[in-house]
C-alpha cells in the first residue's frame, strides 16, 4: 500500500484506564496455565516457570498501551502498535463502512468500550479496532470516524452499562430502550427462548475442548492428572459399577453438563437481543450480558440470508439466521447473527423483515423448492451404506484382534435404521429454487441450512463433479460471491439443471460495473 500524504493530525494515545485492564485480562488469559500449577502443586510439583509466564504476560499487556497510538487525518485512519515488532495499519477513510461498539465486563467496569472500525478490505487485514476508549467519548469519535460518510448516527447510549459520566454502572433501560430510542426492536427475543440453547450443541463443542485439557494434563509430567486423589477414587468407584449402567451414567452427565454450558453461553451471548433500523439502509444489532456487543450493518452490502436448522434444534421446531454480508470482516466470516436461536416463526419473520420487500413472485422463505429426483436419493443413501460398511470393518478388525466381543454387533440394530432415516432426511432436505432476483438452496440433515442469495451479488459458478457424481449424471453448482462464506453450494442437481441455473443467472442478474461474473467448468 503507498504511504498516506503526511498530516499534522497528532497522535493519540488510547484512556489510561486500558492500564487496569491490560493486566487482568492477561491474567484471565493465563489461567488455564495456572491452573496447570495449582494442579502440579498439589501432586509434589512447582512449575515456577507458569509463574514467570504469567508476569511476563501482565508486562505485555502494560506495554501493549505504552506502544498503542492512533491518529485520525483527513484521508486517513492510522494505528501504531507493537513493541518488538513495530507496525502502522493505515486505512482511506473513504473505505470505512461501519463502526461497531464491543464492551467486556472489564471494560464496562471502568466506563471503556472498544470501537471496531470495518472495512470494504477487511478479510486477509488486521482489524482496525481502537481498544480503550471512553463511553463519554464513543459518540465524537464515531461522528469523526463517520465523517462525510453516509452512515447513520448511533443511538444513545452505544454501550449498554456505561454512565453517562464514564463511571461503571448498569443501564436499567437495556438494550430495548436504546432500541426505541433509535428504531422499533423487530426481533421478539424473550428469555424463555434460552431453552432451545442446549439443542444448539455449542455445549458438546465444550466438552470436547475440556476433554483435550484433561488429556494434557494426563499425559503431562508422567499422568498428572490421574495423580490427584479425588480423580484416583473416582475411577476406583466408577471400576466398581457395571458397564452398562456407567454408560448409562455417564452419557447422562454429558448430556447435564453440555445443556448448561449451552445455556450459560447463550444467556451471555445473546441477553438483551435486539435488532432495530435507523432508516431505509441501516440495520443495528445489539446482544450479550457480560460482553456487550453493537453492530451497525449497512444493507446495501447485505447479499442474502442463511436459515439455519441443525437437525436437534428442528425437533424443538427452532432456527437461527445469519446475514450474509460484505466488507464485514474475517473475524465474522461475513455472517452477522440477526436472530439467534429461537422458535422457527420468529426466525423466518427476522429474515424477513431483514431481507426487505421483494420483487418475487414467490417467497424465498417459504416457496416450494425444486426436488433433486432419485439419483441424488439414491446417491445418498449408498453414502449412508458405505458408511456404515467402514464403520462394520472396523468393528470386526477390533473384534479379530480381540478388543471387542461379539455383543458390539448388537449396536447395528440401531445404527443401520439410523443411517438409512438420516439418509433419507438429508435426500428430503435437498431443494433449489431460481427465482426473479435470488438463487435459493437447502440442504443438509444434521446441519440443516436454507439459503437466500441475491443474484446480483453472484460473481460467478463452478459445476464440480467427483467421479461417482460423473456416474450418476449429478453435479455440485456452487455460486461464489464476496459475501459470507463466499461459496454457496446446490450440492447433487442434474447437469443440466446447474447449466440452466448458471446461464439463467449470468445472463439476466444485473451487476456493479467493478464486479466480473463467469463459470467454471
Amino acid at each position: 500500500m503507498a504511504s498516506p500524504p503526511s498530516s499534522s493530525a497528532p497522535w493519540r494515545r488510547l484512556n489510561p484506564r486500558m492500564l487496569l485492564v491490560h493486566p487482568v485480562r492477561e491474567l484471565i488469559r493465563y489461567l488455564p496455565v495456572l491452573l496447570l500449577a495449582v494442579v502440579a502443586g498439589s501432586v509434589g510439583g512447582e512449575p515456577w516457570w507458569t509463574y514467570v509466564l504469567s508476569g511476563l504476560g501482565v508486562v505485555i499487556g502494560i506495554l501493549r498501551w505504552v506502544t498503542t497510538s492512533y491518529r485520525i487525518t483527513p484521508t486517513h485512519v492510522q494505528v501504531r502498535r507493537g513493541f518488538l515488532n513495530r507496525r502502522m495499519l493505515s486505512v482511506p477513510r473513504e473505505r470505512i463502512r461501519s463502526v461497531d461498539v464491543e464492551a467486556t465486563l472489564l471494560h464496562r467496569l471502568v466506563g471503556l468500550a472498544v470501537v471496531k472500525v470495518g472495512t470494504s478490505a477487511s478479510h486477509g487485514q488486521d482489524g482496525l479496532d481502537f481498544d480503550g476508549i471512553a463511553a463519554t467519548d464513543i459518540a465524537g469519535l464515531r461522528a469523526e470516524l463517520l465523517q462525510g460518510i453516509t452512515l447513520p448516527a448511533p443511538p444513545p447510549s452505544a454501550v449498554r452499562g456505561a454512565t453517562p459520566s464514564g463511571s461503571a454502572g448498569v443501564d436499567p433501560s437495556g438494550a430495548m430502550a436504546d432500541a426505541e430510542a433509535a428504531g422499533r426492536d423487530f426481533s421478539g427475543w424473550k428469555w424463555s427462548w434460552a431453552r432451545f440453547a442446549p439443542f444448539t450443541l455449542t455445549g458438546v463443542g465444550a466438552l470436547f475442548a475440556a476433554a483435550f485439557f484433561a488429556l494434557q494434563l494426563q499425559f503431562f509430567d508422567g499422568g498428572l492428572l490421574v495423580r490427584l486423589p479425588i480423580v484416583r477414587a473416582g475411577v476406583d468407584a466408577a471400576s466398581r459399577i457395571p458397564t452398562i449402567e456407567l454408560v448409562i451414567g455417564a452419557a447422562f452427565v454429558l448430556v447435564v453438563a453440555a445443556s448448561v454450558i449451552a445455556l450459560v453461553r447463550y444467556v451471555l451471548a445473546y441477553s438483551g437481543f435486539a435488532i432495530w433500523r435507523t432508516d431505509a439502509t441501516t440495520l443495528h444489532v445489539r446482544h450479550g450480558l457480560l460482553r456487550t456487543r453493537q453492530v451497525t450493518l449497512d444493507e446495501r452490502r447485505l447479499r442474502g440470508v442463511s436459515l439455519n436448522e441443525p437437525l436437534s434444534l428442528r425437533a424443538v421446531g427452532g432456527a437461527s439466521v445469519h446475514a450474509i454480508m460484505t466488507g464485514i470482516g474475517r473475524d465474522r466470516a461475513g455472517l452477522v447473527v440477526v436472530e439467534p436461536a429461537g422458535p422457527r416463526a420468529d426466525g423466518m419473520r427476522v429474515a424477513g423483515a431483514v431481507l426487505g420487500p421483494l420483487d418475487e413472485d414467490a417467497d424465498p422463505l417459504t416457496c416450494e423448492l425444486q426436488p433433486h429426483g432419485i439419483r441424488a436419493h439414491r446417491r445418498r443413501y449408498t453414502r449412508a451404506a458405505v458408511g456404515v460398511a467402514v464403520i462394520a470393518a472396523a468393528v470386526l478388525v477390533a473384534q479379530l484382534l480381540g478388543y471387542l466381543s461379539p455383543a458390539v454387533w448388537i449396536v447395528f440394530v440401531g445404527l443401520v435404521p439410523a443411517a438409512a432415516l438420516l439418509a433419507e432426511d438429508r435426500w428430503r432436505g435437498l431443494g433449489h429454487a431460481l427465482l426473479r432476483t435470488r438463487l435459493v438452496t437447502r440442504h443438509g440433515s444434521l446441519a440443516r441450512k436454507r439459503i437466500v442469495l441475491d443474484t446480483a451479488g453472484i460473481i460467478g459458478f463452478t459445476v464440480r463433479r467427483s467421479f461417482f457424481q460423473r456416474r450418476a449424471g449429478l453435479a455440485t453448482l456452487i455460486a461464489t460471491t464476496a459475501a459470507g462464506r463466499h461459496r454457496y453450494s446446490v450440492p447433487d442437481v442434474s447437469v443440466e439443471e446447474a447449466w440452466r441455473i448458471a446461464d439463467d443467472v449470468l445472463v439476466r442478474a444485473p451487476r456493479p460495473a467493478s464486479e466480473t461474473t463467469g463459470a467454471q467448468r
